[in-house]
């Protein structure tokens, strides 16, 4: 059997944090090496983290600063967005990048873990995750509804070699906050719901139809209640939600949108699982994190 600890967490309040002053980007880092080492996983799955190359060509990463302060052995960074490929004006960040001199600018999903990443077809030989895209808008207009989405796949190196996939699904301007459209909500979900059977049929031969050990993890933008995850993956595909026992939202304006699901349940022996609502998970992003200690079979 194997025991991990599994977290995932949204840094998009880190993002605007860490593109602005080097001392508020210095102190964002600290608090979230210290959110990590206080919860300490094994694997940690986070989105919406970003990097920097400056004029100098040095690249200011969050992900090698948080691997190397958390103490982490392994991480991958899956880039979304960068100025390189997506560069908009409409997008303040890029533009205050330009006068920054930075040379590029991205950010994605990434991925740790203290157990070396094994090949996805063979168990024995350490490899890299990839990043696989789920949308890509034919141009990307400086808004949420054309950012592309892409998750994460990896395999843990450790007997029963778990599948971790590390995802961020789409929302849509319109769907929350003050003025929210019926057309918009529902346009979102059907969004959602494409992406999640392209999540799917990215894994079903290879992982569902074997019955092989799978952790999905990420900002789904749905709460459980939602076609993509309640019908999608637990009722016809037997996804188990390790649902928090606190019962309070991931995101103030979403709602508890962070979710962390395994595959199948037979090799299920156990979970516990919990969001993390401390003064110092607040300071360090919008979302809060979710937890799950599980035994694997």
């Amino acid at each position: 059997m194997l025991k991990l600890r599994v977290m995932t967490l949204n840094l998009g309040g880190g993002v605007k944090n860490f593109a602005g002053t080097p001392e508020k980007a210095t102190g964002k880092s600290q608090a979230l090496a210290t959110l990590v080492q206080e919860i300490n996983p094994d694997v940690l799955g986070v989105q919406e983290i970003a990097q920097y190359t400056d004029a100098d060509g040095v690249l200011v990463s969050m992900v090698e600063r948080l691997r190397l302060d958390a103490g982490f052995d392994y991480s991958f960074y899956g880039e979304t967005l960068s100025m390189k490929r997506h560069m908009q004006i409409k997008k303040d960040l890029m533009i205050n990048g330009l006068f920054n001199d930075w040379w590029d600018w991205s950010k994605g999903n990434a991925i740790f873990s203290r157990q070396p990443f094994s090949r996805l077809g063979n168990s024995a030989k350490e490899g890299m995750p990839r990043n696989v895209p789920i949308f890509q808008p034919v141009s990307y207009e400086g808004t949420r509804d054309t950012d592309p989405r892409y998750v994460i796949l990896t395999r843990i190196k450790q007997e029963p070699f778990p599948y971790v996939m590390n995802l961020h699904l789409t929302t849509l301007v319109g769907e929350r906050g003050e003025f929210v459209w019926d057309e918009v909500v529902d346009a979102a979900k059907m969004t959602r719901s494409k992406q999640m059977s392209r999540v799917l049929g990215l894994v079903e031969r290879h992982i569902l139809i074997p019955g092989l050990p799978l952790i999905l993890m990420g900002d789904f933008n749905a709460r459980i209640d939602e076609y993509s995850l309640k019908d999608m993956l637990e009722s016809e595909q037997k996804f188990v939600h390790l649902a928090p026992e606190e019962k309070i939202p991931t995101h103030p304006k979403a709602g508890a949108v962070d979710h962390i699901f395994f595959f199948p349940s037979k090799r299920l022996v156990s979970y516990e699982a919990h969001i993390i609502n401390s003064e110092l998970a607040h300071s360090v992003s919008d979302h809060l994190p979710v937890v799950a200690d599980i035994v694997i079979e």
